[in-house]
């Protein structure tokens, strides 16, 4: 289905990270600030559910099992090509020396981790501005 948007519809957010903690905390953040999220630990998850539903942004880890951000990232951009302004990219500050030339050949906007509560704000508040 892809991105679908319209300002009287609550954006969609589907976050993808299988850090547990990050996972929650950020659905529990987003939720909270009035999003309609649904989180996954695994990638191939969150393709079937894109496939299936409308969504606004995708939040994407950069190291996972299975499937990493970047990977995922490509599938989705081949199913769905004018979603690559609806990806958010999040990362550790120690990932990103040995995934940085891939993170900028994709130019996708990366949000570090650890990341606080007004950053991961302001961060989808920049992705979704367009919408």
């Amino acid at each position: 289905m892809g991105p679908l948007s319209s300002p009287a519809v609550t954006a969609r957010v589907v976050v993808v990270d299988d850090d547990d903690e990050v996972r929650e905390v950020t659905e529990m953040i987003l939720a909270g600030a009035g999003y309609s999220v649904r989180a996954t630990a695994n990638g191939f998850e969150a393709l079937r559910w894109l496939e299936e539903q409308p969504w606004d942004l995708l939040i994407l880890d950069l190291r996972m099992p299975e499937i990493d951000g970047p990977t995922l990232y490509r599938e989705v951009l081949a199913r769905w090509p004018a979603a690559a302004s609806h990806v958010l990219l999040v990362s550790g500050v120690a990932e990103m020396p040995h995934h940085d030339d891939t993170v900028k050949a994709l130019n996708i906007p990366v949000l570090l981790k650890p990341f606080t509560l007004e950053a991961l704000r302001a961060a989808v508040a920049r992705v979704l501005a367009p919408i």
